[in-house]
């Protein structure tokens, strides 16, 4: 069974890879900007189309 994760707690998760080589440029850009969005407590404000890749990058480094 899948395991299901938070959108917190995937920015959390991917946050922890910045500054490394598994993220690409555009990535590093994209986590960056929804941790800001995670610390500024408005998670709930995320388009649809950024929680959608969002599953997809957690995906790619954490399935």
């Amino acid at each position: 069974m899948p395991r299901h994760y938070s959108t917190t707690d995937m920015i959390k998760k991917l946050s922890g890879l910045l500054g490394t080589k598994d993220l690409t440029e555009w990535e590093q850009g994209f986590v960056r900007q929804l941790d800001a969005i995670r610390s500024a407590g408005r998670v709930t404000s995320l388009t649809d189309k950024q929680v959608e890749r969002l599953d997809e990058l957690h995906a790619k480094h954490f399935a």
